[in-house]
């Protein structure tokens, strides 16, 4: 009887796999996600980022200048110094040397903002990170003016 049952309902089965199609269900496809921007998407370098760049390298190269983080908009650079010295007098000098030394490097720039103020140095190296994610620069751009505001501009 046991077989018999065994036998019934693997026919049955079988019958039902051949009428309906017996395939796996078909899962939906995963939704595509927001992610952060990969490494090969953070290696795609703007020319404002290029220049940005580049202005970092120069400006490290002045001695007194520990790090730089320097954010490109259009003809406006916003420079961030990070100085072995905070000393009033030494302090403006090596702003200063910063400052005709990227104007001689990047002509095209019309305003050159540097400082070297902590609060305004982290400000920018926030914007920077955002923009090295792939935000685009006008997404900072009113606290890109409120910095410019604070910073007493180098113009040519």
């Amino acid at each position: 009887m046991k077989k018999l049952l065994v036998g019934f309902l693997l026919t049955l089965f079988l019958s039902t796999c051949l009428i309906t199609g017996c395939t796996p269900a078909r899962k939906p496809a995963p939704r595509p996600t927001k992610t952060a921007p990969t490494p090969t998407d953070r290696t795609k370098m703007t020319p404002d980022k290029q220049r940005a760049d580049r202005i970092a390298r120069e400006a490290t190269q002045i001695k007194g200048v520990r790090k730089a983080v320097v954010v490109v908009s259009g003809k406006t650079a916003f420079i961030g110094l990070d100085l072995e010295t905070r000393e009033g007098a030494a302090s403006k000098r090596v702003k200063d040397q910063v400052a005709r030394r990227v104007t001689t490097a990047e002509p095209s720039l019309k305003t050159v903002n540097v400082t070297a103020d902590p609060d305004l140095v982290t400000r920018l190296r926030k914007v920077a990170d955002g923009i090295n994610k792939g935000k685009p620069v006008s997404s900072f751009s009113r606290e890109l003016s409120e910095i410019g505001r604070r910073i007493e501009p180098k113009m040519r």
